[in-house]
């Protein structure tokens, strides 16, 4: 029990030598939320064939324009969850320095 005291009284003047306490700042996020997903490739768009009528009216087969906006569509909702997933990754860093 003497020891315990003995070495508290010879090790007080190390402990309390220091003039401020070490400072280690915030620690980092986690490197996978720093990150965004890939904007999507834009879709190659063939130019859309029309078709004169007999009445003079340029026309546009609808299976092709089906099939174009079907491109144009699908680029478009994948590119919502890339700014989707972005803003989401955004706003868990915003959260985890606001608890900090």
């Amino acid at each position: 029990m003497m020891q315990k005291y003995l070495a508290l009284i010879l090790l007080t003047p190390f402990l309390t030598a220091c003039p401020k306490p070490i400072e280690v700042g915030r620690p980092a996020p986690p490197r996978d939320r720093l990150v965004c997903k890939e904007a999507p490739d834009k879709p190659i768009l063939s130019p859309l064939q029309p078709i004169v009528a007999s009445n003079g009216a340029t026309v546009y087969p609808k299976a092709d324009v089906d099939a174009r906006d079907a491109q144009i569509a699908e680029y478009i909702v994948n590119y919502r969850g890339a700014w989707f997933d972005c803003k989401s990754q955004l706003a868990w860093v915003n959260d985890y320095f606001d608890g900090q």
